[in-house]
């Protein structure tokens, strides 16, 4: 834990975050909060005030959201993209509009919250029919000086590095004011139809010049950070309790499996994770799009996935769902899973986790 002044007076210089912490804290504190927003802690009343703070949530937000998390969890369920639609209200006919963006369920809207929090309250949090929330930065100039920087600093691992480069590119164009001409337009087209999915046939048919920008090539890298994993597997990785039919007298198997998912893009990653946990294996299904990193081997999941999900904790509710499957593997230890009661208790946790789990 930082020292107690500096972090307070850390708190009380970040509007933001206070603006967003202030409405879950006593009236009484609240207004001493502030009151003192601004100013240098110095009396004993607002050191105590402080130690309070420090137990609440802005110990998460300013100390336990390490950067390689957010940059894991972007690899995983962030995008960048770009906007590009006819507009009668701009010279050159056209609007654009960039947006970065992390989507999560419903059930993880205060970890979207935490994760504005990280980069200084910027951006909004909007929700969705679906039951998906999402935390998005539109802004030109948030973007220029919260994202591209933390980018920049704390790379991106997987293809979508690319998209960040060419999204990166679009913003620097429109930094100059070249979306509102012609031949800036094209000029955003042109990488726009090699970012993400490409053009759409709307936008083909109105640009038939169209010379896409090559895609740049992302190498794999020799080995993740280990806050970028917790990150991803906070936003890709599943932990989950297999049943099936046992030999033992009670009749039922059990496995634990641990798994991260991601398209074939980025298979070369994901077998990396083999030599990174020194375990599990690679799955490719056939016909599909998506390949598997999992491990399923007992002794590996209790000595190994276990100790470094503890260590690089991961974030949201799946930590719940990690919570509940450490419990299982401590029952499957122990060899409770061979009794009845045993089993009893292993089915009752498997069905209150992932989609069982109630929010």
């Amino acid at each position: 834990m930082a020292d107690i002044n500096n972090l307070a007076i850390k708190v009380y210089s970040n509007r933001d975050i206070f603006c967003y912490l202030s409405h879950k804290l006593p009236n009484q504190i609240r207004k001493i909060y502030k009151s003192s927003l601004y100013t240098k802690i110095t009396n004993e009343k607002k050191k105590n005030i402080a130690r309070f703070y420090c137990t609440s949530s802005i110990s998460a937000l300013i100390d336990n959201l390490p950067p390689f998390f957010i940059t894991g969890l972007t690899d995983a369920e962030g995008s960048f993209t770009c906007i590009v639609k006819k507009s009668a209200a701009y010279r050159a006919g056209w609007r654009v509009e960039v947006v970065f963006q992390i989507a999560l369920h419903k059930k993880d809207l205060e970890l979207l919250k935490l994760i504005q929090a990280f980069f200084g309250g910027i951006g909004v949090i909007s929700t969705s029919p679906n039951d998906m929330c999402a935390f998005k930065v539109t802004s030109i100039k948030q973007i220029l000086n919260q994202i591209i920087p933390h980018f920049d600093k704390y790379k991106l691992i997987t293809q979508k590095q690319a998209d960040y480069l060419l999204f990166k590119q679009i913003v620097m164009l429109m930094e100059q004011g070249d979306h509102l001409k012609v031949e800036g337009i094209q000029a955003i087209i042109n990488i726009r139809a090699s970012l993400n999915l490409g053009l759409s046939e709307v936008q083909k048919l109105n640009f038939p010049n169209t010379i896409p920008v090559i895609r740049p090539c992302i190498p794999l890298t020799e080995k993740p950070h280990p806050e970028w994993m917790a990150g991803f597997i906070t936003g890709e990785g599943c932990f989950f309790i297999k049943l099936n039919k046992g030999r033992n007298k009670v009749g039922v198997g059990v496995q634990l499996v641990f798994q991260v998912a991601q398209h074939i893009r980025d298979e070369s990653l994901l077998k990396s994770f083999i030599a990174f946990f020194k375990c599990g294996h690679y799955v490719k299904p056939l016909n599909q799009e998506w390949g598997y990193f999992q491990c399923t081997k007992l002794s590996d999941n209790y000595n190994i996935i276990i100790p470094f999900c503890s260590q690089y904790p991961i974030r949201g509710v799946k930590a719940k769902d990690f919570s509940d499957w450490v419990k299982a593997a401590e029952l499957i230890n122990k060899g409770e899973h061979l009794t009845t009661e045993g089993s009893y208790k292993i089915i009752s946790i498997k069905a209150g986790m992932n989609t069982g789990r109630k929010f």
